[in-house]
């Protein structure tokens, strides 16, 4: 069984929105987590968007998928996305995706880059 997902925007100041992420994921979660990037990204004071999964229990393909397709919206309108707090496994897909996202468990971030 999956958890559902819940989502915690938070406005950071200085142009960041933090999106938590509270969940699994999965199939389910995938589209509704794309649109709230693409939202967040068309907020007119927002710069960088910062996707945090360290409440995150599972992130099977189609969340990576989200993450991939929110980056790509991200990009679209000029904003960077960051991904934060991501599992070994969801960093190296992610990579392995051309994202250029990494997890800030060490105090930096990767900003995220289009695939070209």
């Amino acid at each position: 069984m999956t958890t559902p997902l819940a989502v915690t925007k938070l406005d950071e100041g200085a142009g960041v929105s933090r999106l938590l992420i509270v969940g699994d994921l999965d199939e389910s979660a995938g589209e509704g987590l794309a649109a709230l990037i693409a939202n967040a990204a068309d907020q007119d004071d927002v710069s960088e968007i910062v996707v945090d999964l360290g409440r995150v229990g599972l992130v099977a393909a189609a969340g990576v998928r989200a993450l991939l397709r929110g980056r790509d919206a991200a990009a679209a309108r000029g904003r960077v996305l960051w991904v934060e707090n991501a599992g070994a496994d969801t960093g190296e897909a992610l990579r392995f995706g051309g994202a250029g996202m990494g997890g800030r468990s060490e105090g930096k971030r990767e900003p995220s880059t289009p695939a070209g």
